[in-house]
């Protein structure tokens, strides 16, 4: 086997990224004890890749830790399993535990789908409008065209 053809195959990146398939990580793992070339390609791609993470890494701002730690601290500390008799029995709760969430974005996160639904209705709504005002000017105008037939009326009648 040509492990230089191998490893420029990507599949070192594709592991270590855990992007390959059961196959390929199983053709990987037998492969790996058997060449050095391959576990050195393994350990490098790992350093390259924690070197631009650190490189790259944006800090969060400041106060999240305390705000989740005090979150945390919120969640009442109830076993998950209970063990008795030599069997496990999960504990049934009154009914789901949600934890609050406050948002701090003045942003609104609106599914793709919404969001093009919006847009179409406001599209919609701007057609609707211009329909309507072109219809009034139409209604004032022909509503002056009738005065003007009226008077002209009226002054036949008079003569």
């Amino acid at each position: 086997m040509n492990i230089e053809l191998y490893i420029q195959s990507g599949i070192v990146e594709s592991y270590a990224l855990g992007l390959a398939s059961s196959l390929e990580v199983e053709e990987f793992e037998q492969l790996l004890p058997h060449y050095p070339e391959l576990k050195e390609a393994l350990s490098d791609f790992e350093y390259h890749l924690e070197l631009f993470a650190i490189e790259n890494e944006v800090p969060p701002p400041p106060g999240t830790r305390e705000r989740i730690q005090a979150r945390v601290r919120e969640i009442p500390n109830v076993p998950e399993v209970a063990r008795g008799e030599g069997k496990s029995y999960r504990r049934q709760k009154s009914g789901p535990e949600y934890i609050p969430v406050v948002v701090s974005s003045p942003y609104i996160k609106v599914h793709k789908n919404w969001r093009t639904f919006l847009i179409a209705v406001f599209i919609l709504a701007k057609v609707l409008l211009a329909i309507s005002i072109y219809y009034f000017l139409e209604y004032r105008h022909t509503q002056k065209q009738v005065l003007q037939l009226e008077e002209q009326l009226g002054k036949g009648a008079e003569k």
